[in-house]
């Protein structure tokens, strides 16, 4: 299936792609000026989310950004990717390790890893629950407690913008439901020594213990790996802090690419 995706400005690609809590809309705040910076800039919606359509079929997503890339005929992307969407960047990068560049890995996900936090599985529970319910606003508004503000922090310290940009595009992708995803076998997590590209590793300092976890994975797993932590931020840190994520982000593709 072909991802719904926009472009911005001219130079080497530069393919962004969302959480799993998100869509394309999340990169707002970086399109502008990671192509005023010299880079093509193409962002998507995985399938289910936003304006690309639930497949009725499992679906690798890697495979679907690596057709995204053939059908804009790149041979070679850098790929920034965030929670689910650096999940599946890590995967591209090791199924298709000719197409990718570099790798931006934002709160990442990682095929393979055990969750660990009990908490966090109480919040899914409660999130999973008010979906069958069909009450898709108690679902957002513990997902964005969840991820959005994080760890040790109150709902005030985000701002109501970001609540609202999150919100909407979780209400979306309820509307369409979940897409069944093939995974990797084996897995990211017993592969990461394969990864031969400079590689970013972005989390929020109040993100998730287990995002924290996978991080610490990456940054262990893959030579050469780079690690920022942007404080005063959960798990979406370029929609929180975008002056600080982009420059951080630019700096390390100015000296990797």
């Amino acid at each position: 299936m072909m991802l719904a995706h926009d472009l911005a400005g001219s130079g080497p690609a530069l393919l962004l792609v969302h959480a799993g809590i998100a869509d394309r809309r999340m990169w707002d705040d970086q399109v502008g000026p990671f192509a005023d910076a010299g880079w093509t800039v193409i962002r998507a919606d995985l399938p289910g989310f936003n304006e690309t359509p639930l497949p009725g079929a499992p679906v690798a997503l890697w495979a679907t950004l690596r057709d995204l890339l053939d059908h804009l005929g790149v041979e070679r992307a850098a790929v920034a990717g965030a929670s689910l969407g650096g999940r599946a960047a890590v995967d591209l990068a090791l199924a298709a390790p000719e197409r990718v560049r570099a790798l931006v890995l934002v709160g990442s996900g990682l095929a393979g890893h055990r969750f660990a936090e009990p908490a966090l599985f109480e919040l899914w529970d409660q999130s999973e629950g008010a979906l069958e319910r069909g009450d898709h606003e108690e679902a957002a508004r513990v997902e964005i407690d969840s991820w959005v503000v994080g760890m040790d922090r109150d709902p005030g310290a985000v701002a109501p913008e970001i609540h609202r940009r999150v919100r909407e595009m979780l209400l979306a992708a309820y509307a369409q439901g979940v897409a069944d995803l093939e995974e990797p076998d084996p897995p990211a997590a017993t592969r990461l020594r394969e990864v031969a590209v400079p590689t970013l590793v972005v989390v929020g300092e109040h993100d998730r213990p287990d995002i924290h976890a996978m991080a610490a994975a990456l940054v262990g797993g893959i030579t050469g790996a780079e690690q920022v932590v942007l404080p005063g931020t959960g798990h979406l840190p370029n929609m929180e802090q975008p002056a600080a994520f982009n420059r951080v982000v630019l700096e390390f593709l100015g000296r990797a690419v």
